[in-house]
């Protein structure tokens, strides 16, 4: 009787009254059990099945359903839930210990550490930049953490690996920020000492502006599980402020919401699922930014020389005769791209609409380097015909043309993420009219983009390849420009000859 007491275990009874109510019940239940002398004197478990964090690390020394894991989603999957695998984030203390512990109906499964490993990432893959613990996991046994702090953790039964991340500081970035898509400048750090029932991550003083963002933790988009990558956990948030998804959908600051904010992401042990929040605080207002033409089109004979109409006006110089729109640059409204065949002899200028009356060109000569200033006067071709890359900055008021020079990038050249990738430049063949490359390459997906070199030197933010990014679909150039990822072109390992015609805007990979 007393060792049946002793053995029964209540679980996740905050309330004090209803406490005591479970206990009266239980022990009328055992002492009735007793009385049958059944023999029956195992634990009564009363908290939901699931996975539960519990120790003297955590804010829980006993099972408690804020405690409890939440169901993972696979980014590799196309951000698909994924049975096996769980994520939590947590306060962990250092040198005390905690149990990963699945409730399933009467049984009580430990999964403990087995051959934990340091594994340093070093932001490869889109990865956080961390010092993990991963490895794999047996029935029974503790954790422990070598620094007091937030952690993420990962379990997938499947693959019967855990990781347990360090969070160092989180990161707001994106189209709302003046810095972009990099959040070097943007990091939310710990305010105040450790405390493993709250802890509250801030930047203040910070300029948002109508656009998206998300939350990410040492500046990486995801932690990767298995060697093949086919099983990564988010590391970043979208949805909504209000309503944190991991991998979600950005999050959009509307126009009128424009102003100078502190932004938090918090950790309560009371906040149940994940345990994230974040809260935008506006403090200030800020001025209105220059507004910049979302489109701009090229127009003149440098483009096409014929008169099919025998009106004496080349078709170059007819909005209805020519279509030649420039690329905007990705999260920088105020630059765009275009590689374009200019007829040696021809003159060319822009305009923001298919229409005259806002169209300009240049005022003056070129520099060195062919960089003109705007103005009203046609902009005269290169002396030799051939493509050219032709970029507007219309921060600056500066217009230049430049020999082209397109990348491939990632996967199929080496995991290759630092642009450009020196040997996996294209040649421009002004002969055949095509920019080409021949090259022996990895399985992966497909990336290709530009470069020009007054992309790395933009204040506040540098273009970012990805920024410049066109992809071949369906034997056609498609350019990213403002819009999300592409469809992806996947290839397997094998040497390709890839044909860019952006005269007719075909494009081919042919396998060798």
């Amino acid at each position: 009787m007393i060792n049946s007491i002793t053995n029964l275990k209540l679980i996740a009874m905050r309330k004090p009254k209803l406490r005591l109510m479970w206990l009266l019940a239980a022990a009328t239940m055992i002492f009735a059990a007793c009385n049958k002398d059944d023999g029956n004197d195992g634990p009564t478990i009363l908290v939901e099945d699931g996975l539960y964090i519990v120790g003297e690390a955590t804010p829980w020394t006993d099972y408690d359903l804020k405690g409890q894991f939440a169901g993972g989603i696979n980014e590799a999957d196309n951000q698909q839930p994924r049975a096996t695998m769980f994520e939590k984030y947590v306060a962990l203390e250092a040198g005390k210990t905690f149990k990963i512990v699945e409730i399933a109906g009467k049984e009580a499964i430990e999964y403990g550490p087995d051959n934990l490993m340091d594994v340093a990432t070093e932001g490869l893959r889109e990865q956080p930049n961390v010092t993990a613990k991963v490895g794999s996991f047996k029935t029974g046994g503790e954790y422990t953490v070598a620094e007091s702090g937030l952690y993420h953790i990962i379990l997938d039964k499947e693959l019967s690996k855990v990781a347990i991340i360090p969070v160092p500081y989180w990161g707001i970035l994106g189209g709302s920020s003046p810095y972009g898509w990099n959040d070097d400048n943007t990091h939310m750090e710990l305010v105040g000492a450790f405390d493993k029932n709250e802890l509250v991550f801030e930047i203040t003083d910070l300029e948002l502006r109508e656009g998206d963002f998300k939350f990410r933790y040492g500046s990486g988009w995801k932690f990767e599980l298995d060697e093949e990558g086919t099983v990564k956990a988010n590391t970043n948030f979208g949805g909504a402020v209000d309503a944190l998804v991991p991998g979600g959908s950005n999050i959009a600051l509307a126009k009128e919401n424009e102003g100078i904010y502190t932004v938090r992401m918090k950790w309560s042990a009371q906040t149940g699922g994940l345990g994230m929040t974040a809260e935008l605080v506006k403090t200030g207002d800020v001025e209105p930014l220059p507004e910049y033409p979302t489109e701009l089109f090229m127009i003149g004979n440098a483009l096409n020389s014929e008169d099919s109409d025998n009106d004496g006006t080349p078709d170059g110089w007819q909005w209805n005769l020519t279509d030649a729109p420039m690329v905007p640059v990705h999260s920088h409204e105020y630059m765009f791209w275009k590689i374009v065949w200019l007829n040696a002899g021809g003159e060319f200028k822009f305009a923001p609409e298919k229409a005259w009356g806002k169209d300009f060109g240049k005022t003056g000569e070129a520099s060195a380097d062919t960089v003109y200033a705007k103005g009203s006067d046609n902009i005269p071709a290169p002396s030799t015909s051939g493509y050219y890359m032709v970029v507007v900055d219309l921060k600056e008021n500066k217009i230049i043309i430049s020999d082209p020079k397109v990348y491939l990038i990632g996967t199929t050249v080496g995991d290759n993420w630092t642009a450009p990738v020196a040997d996996a430049k294209f040649t421009v063949d002004n002969a055949n009219e095509v920019i080409t490359l021949t090259k022996a390459l990895d399985a992966g997906d497909l990336r290709m983009h530009v470069w020009h070199k007054w992309f790395p030197v933009q204040d506040p933010q540098p273009v970012d390849w990805w920024q410049a990014e066109f992809i071949i679909l369906n034997n056609k150039i498609e350019f990213r420009g403002n819009g999300n990822d592409q469809e992806r072109v996947n290839l397997t390992a094998g040497t390709y000859k890839i044909d860019l015609n952006f005269k007719t805007g075909d494009g081919t990979i042919t396998a060798q």
